[in-house]
């Protein structure tokens, strides 16, 4: 059995004082905890002075420079094959870990050996509730398109309060722990999505047999852009070409081909709304939302 209990793996670039304000959180939360923690920040070629700060300050952080950014994927991957913990929190650099976050996740991880993974309750930086989860894409979109989330018809989870403990189809990894023996299972990230690897990753634990669990009384607070709503949303990071890759990878040509027909008939509306109020109301919010949904609407039609 492992020593260590926790391994806590942080991917970095250029993120200094941020990165500070996390392994504070981190080392302060591991003290009272009463597990064994260990900390991996995984450098990626930073010029903010980065190492320097992490080697000087946090001499028990284990810290990986890598001499060119290799992406977040890569250098998860490479935190993830050093740890030493029976479970492995993936974190990013731009959190803050509230009290007994990690003990919590912990205990409710070793709890179900069904578990792929847990996830806490993501928060703003004002203390608002952050989106953490969704439905995989295909689904997510189409209950996006139909404006079946919005009408209760089917749940998307942007309209869960996060009470209370929920299963989920997949979870951020902004702060996602995983079982050591899962990503033995299933494998590491797939190095080739910039964006949505963790959809990736735990659309395979979940063909896997595994589950995912959003926890209520775990707390991490999220600076970064958590509202990924979908290829529908101008928030969504990376845009629907992330979608399509994830879609493409794991259903196929004619997977692609229903991608396609569902941003269709969520952007077409959705234009033709943005078009009409600007005309009424011309401002910049609407122009970069009708922009948006023009270009949506291109690569619906066109793929580009």
């Amino acid at each position: 059995m492992s020593s260590v209990d926790v391994s806590v793996v942080i991917a970095s670039h250029n993120t200094r004082e941020l990165l500070h304000d996390c392994l504070v959180s981190v080392l302060e939360d591991a003290k009272g905890s009463g597990l064994r923690v260990e900390v991996i920040v995984v450098d990626n070629a930073s010029t903010d002075g980065s190492p320097e700060w992490v080697s000087g300050h946090f001499p028990e952080v284990r810290l990986l420079c890598n001499a060119a950014n290799l992406g977040y994927s890569a250098a998860s991957n490479q935190g993830i094959r050093e740890s030493r913990g029976r479970n492995i929190l993936l974190l990013n650099s731009d959190t803050v870990v509230r009290p007994g976050a990690l003990r919590e996740m912990c205990h409710r991880l070793d709890a179900r050996e069904d578990l792929g993974g847990v996830a806490p309750k993501l928060l703003n930086p004002d203390g608002s509730l952050q989106q953490s989860c969704w439905r995989f894409p295909l689904k997510a979109l189409f209950i996006h398109a139909m404006g079946l989330g919005r009408w209760g018809i089917l749940d998307d989870y942007r309209s869960w309060d996060h009470r209370a403990d929920r299963e989920v189809e997949w979870v951020s990894s902004a702060a996602l722990m995983v079982p050591q023996r899962a990503f033995q299972r299933v494998g590491l990230l797939d190095e080739a999505f910039f964006y949505g690897a963790d959809t990736d990753w735990c659309y395979r634990a979940a063909r896997a047999g595994y589950r995912f669990l959003s926890l209520a009384r775990a707390e991490v607070v999220h600076y970064g852009k958590g509202s990924r709503q979908g290829p529908l949303d101008p928030r969504f990071a990376g845009g629907p070409q992330v979608q399509e890759r994830y879609v493409r990878k794991h259903h196929g040509l004619w997977g692609v081909i229903l991608f396609r027909a569902l941003l269709l008939v969520g952007a077409l509306p959705r234009l033709a709304a943005w078009e009409v109020r600007h005309r009424l109301q011309p401002s910049r919010s609407t122009e970069e939302r009708r922009m948006f949904y023009r270009r949506l609407l291109s690569f619906a039609v066109a793929g580009r």
